[in-house]
């Protein structure tokens, strides 16, 4: 499957990526290949790139393997030094944000298992958001970043 253009339902602004998993992980890699390829295209330096592409992996595995949703719905919005990515699922009603924060102090042995990989996303991001709407969970996380600067001209270049 690959990336489409569709209108973001958050925001009903043309998305800048839209992807749909409709048949659980079998297609999570391709679709993080193609998220990798729209933030090149549009410029995103490779550290908020990659701290998207770690959110972006960490939710979508999330739901797909503890969620109970087969298909799953990725768009991201990147504009103004900003991206914006919304997760949307079918699944039951859960808000992962309304987990307790791990101890991360505590030895690996002595912690609860689960509750890491969002704690993950909250420290990559800049802003994460959690809401239920009608039948579908929508998770929100942003990521800003300073735009490329514009080439200088060079010494040879007339201005």
């Amino acid at each position: 499957m690959s990336p489409r253009k569709a209108p973001d339902r958050a925001s009903d602004m043309e998305a800048d990526f839209s992807y749909s998993l409709p048949d659980g992980g079998a297609g999570l890699s391709a679709l993080l290949d193609a998220l990798e390829a729209a933030l090149a295209a549009r410029d995103v330096p490779p550290t908020a790139a990659t701290a998207i592409l770690i959110s972006a992996d960490e939710i979508v595995s999330n739901v797909l393997g503890h969620g109970g949703s087969p298909a799953v719905e990725v768009s991201a919005r990147i504009a103004d030094g900003s991206v914006t990515v919304t997760v949307v699922d079918d699944g039951p009603a859960f808000d992962p944000l309304a987990a307790e924060t791990p101890d991360t102090t505590l030895s690996i042995e002595a912690r609860d298992i689960g509750g890491l990989g969002i704690h993950l996303v909250r420290k990559l991001m800049d802003e994460v958001d959690y809401r239920r709407d009608g039948k579908h969970n929508r998770l929100r996380f942003s990521k800003s970043f300073a735009p490329p600067s514009p080439p200088r001209p060079s010494a040879d270049e007339p201005y």
